[in-house]
């Protein structure tokens, strides 16, 4: 179920019967070609019918490029407002897009809440309409300055459940489902206005050792070989055992998403720094919320899963022998309290990445000079309340930083993974390379930190854009940063490194320097330690990078079987964490694509123990 069928926005004088049925029309996006034709139509300005119906476009530019919206007015009442043209991530822009299409027809008024965790859609699409109603003769300013309307929703928040699972990205989704086809009543909170959390941001690019595509492609790997991966990429930091239960449990846990899930995978591998061979499986979409999105699905078909948003856990509740029966919350935007009695709570908050103040308490380099790639609501809250009823941390000084960023945003560059399939190179300012471009993500980040500016450039040819298809698959994000000049696109390597600041003849040099390298098979200056491929005719792309905060390998001291341990060693009675909130797994440096494989696989086993079921049994691949 939608959140354009879920939620309400009232105020005194709401217009319920109006928007309760034409809202819906805002909830799917037409095709480009649809969107083009509609552009065209209303490219003249407002369009009124016999009917007296005036239509008017307005367009925003979102996270991921400009959106386009249609709105329809009749007798100074907006009746419909139609996304024609929206690349916004799916399960959280379009559901932002969704619950504000609603707010404005029930109510009537573009004085209405951005939604938390997708205001860079959400303050956007305000505008966009804004603009179609000043098209049409209406005053946005007037309709800004109408009644506010006020969040509440139609999802009642029970006062008891089984498991209460605090976190709705993929962690806390996995919970959720494993505990109720266990047979249990749980509740699946979210203090954000959408769900999905840092795996709907993430690549959704996932280490499955003895995968499909390996088998297919003659390719041999094991979990003890991601085992041994995992832990020299964490300098041996890391619980072996728990280690061990991520690599045991990885197929098992992406076939779970195949089938239980829903979700879909490309026929392709990828190979992350510190990995020695080629393992991770990518979504059809190449994006993480290819998972989360389905699995919503998934668990708004559950009876047994009450799922709902704007709902902040604040307090965990114990009883006199310190167990926890329950979890106070907060609605974010009402201030309402209430809380829900439960036999087992499952932590799947995330980690800190973007709570300076907690990053600096812990690792003082991790500064606000450093920008973020997470969700803002990975603000370590699980961390926080679990220590104040005893918990233990661990490893929480264990900061990664992840290398091709966005050096204005902090964004992930997701364009930059052809880097990812054995293509291209990394050069600093002075046009030389400088590190191994599949080494660890601390390394390549340590290594961009002292160059000069402390930025890097991704070098690669059309060849490599056309075969890995990347420029394609994330469209939005390549005419995003090739209006601003994070990535430069020229007919030769002068005219890309020209506008980025980067010495033209050195960079030549170091071109044909790699490609002797690739003809010889071998790389002398930094063993690249993949297969080699030349930088060949032009056109070229040169994309600026610099690291930024990616993932907290610290957190919560856990058992394998996900309980959380008292600062004595104990573990706490009715208290499970899975996912980036607990720590001690990574190391010092989590390889890429390892979060997902953990997330799952520590996610159902809490699911499961939550529960009272029995994991070994569930989940027969872990060793537990």
């Amino acid at each position: 179920m939608s959140g354009c069928s879920r939620r309400q926005f009232l105020t005194g004088s709401a217009l319920a019967a109006l928007g309760g049925t034409l809202a819906l029309a805002g909830c799917a996006p037409m095709s480009h070609e649809e969107a083009a034709a509609k552009k065209r139509e209303a490219a003249a300005g407002n369009d009124k019918n016999a009917d007296g119906e005036v239509t008017a476009i307005g367009t925003g530019m979102g996270k991921h490029g400009e959106f386009t919206v249609e709105v329809s007015a009749k007798d100074g009442a907006i009746d419909r407002i139609t996304v024609l043209d929206s690349r916004e991530t799916p399960g959280m822009g379009d559901v932002a897009m969704e619950k504000m299409t609603q707010a404005i027809i029930d109510n009537q008024t573009l004085a209405v809440d951005t939604i938390s965790g997708a205001t860079l859609t959400s303050m956007p699409f305000l505008t966009a309409v804004g603009s179609a109603l000043d098209a049409m003769g209406e005053s946005a300013d007037d309709w800004k300055n109408r009644e506010p309307a006020a969040w509440v929703s139609d999802v009642e928040l029970p006062e008891e459940a089984d498991v209460v699972v605090i976190g709705a990205g993929g962690a806390g989704f996995a919970a959720a489902i494993t505990a109720a086809n266990e047979g249990k009543s749980v509740v699946l909170m979210d203090k954000m206005g959408v769900f999905g959390g840092d795996t709907a941001l993430s690549g959704g690019e996932m280490a499955v050792p003895g995968n499909w595509i390996q088998v297919t492609q003659g390719i041999e790997d094991s979990p003890e070989n991601l085992v041994s991966d995992m832990l020299v990429g964490g300098d041996n930091k890391g619980d072996p055992e728990l280690v061990a239960i991520i690599a045991n449990g990885a197929l098992d846990s992406a076939n779970w998403l195949t089938y239980e899930g829903g979700v879909s995978w490309k026929h392709d591998l990828m190979q992350f720094g510190g990995h020695n061979i080629k393992r991770s499986i990518i979504p059809i979409t190449h994006s993480g919320s290819e998972m989360t999105t389905k699995l919503t699905n998934r668990v708004n078909g559950m009876d047994d899963i009450v799922l709902i948003d704007n709902t902040k856990a604040v307090e965990l509740v114990t009883d006199d022998a310190g167990a926890v029966t329950g979890v106070k919350v907060e609605n974010p935007v009402t201030g309402d309290t209430s809380e829900v009695k439960c036999k087992a709570v499952v932590l799947a908050t995330g980690g800190f990445g973007s709570n300076v103040d907690m990053r600096v308490k812990y690792n003082p380099e991790m500064d606000d000079k450093i920008l973020s790639t997470d969700s803002v609501a990975a603000q370590g809250d699980g961390i926080v309340m679990a220590e104040k009823i005893g918990a233990d941390t661990i490893d929480m000084e264990y900061i990664q930083t992840y290398p091709v960023c966005d050096p204005e945003t902090g964004a992930l560059l997701y364009v930059g993974d052809v880097r990812l399939e054995n293509h291209g190179i990394l050069v600093n300012r002075e046009g030389d390379r400088f590190v191994q471009e599949l080494d660890r993500r601390d390394v390549i980040s340590n290594g961009i930190k002292n160059q000069t500016d402390g930025v890097a450039f991704l070098l690669f040819d059309q060849a490599a854009a056309d075969e890995t298809g990347l420029l394609k698959q994330h469209a939005d994000e390549y005419e995003n940063s090739e209006a601003r000049g994070v990535i430069v696109k020229g007919d030769t390597l002068e005219d890309v490194a020209k506008p980025q600041g980067v010495d033209a003849a050195e960079l030549q040099k170091t071109v044909e320097k790699w490609n002797q390298y690739c003809a010889d098979g071998k790389d002398p200056d930094f063993g690249y330690s993949a297969e080699m491929n030349v930088i060949g005719d032009g056109p070229y792309y040169l994309m600026a990078c610099k690291p930024a905060v990616h993932y907290t390998m610290g957190g919560l001291h856990i058992t394998p079987e996900a309980e959380v341990l008292t600062v004595e060693g104990t573990p706490i009675a009715g208290l499970y964490a899975a996912g980036e909130v607990a720590g001690h797994k990574m190391g010092t440096n989590r390889l890429g694509s390892c979060s997902m494989t953990d997330i799952y696989t520590f996610g159902r086993i809490a699911g499961i123990n939550a529960a009272g079921g029995d994991a070994e049994a569930k989940i027969p691949s872990l060793d537990i």
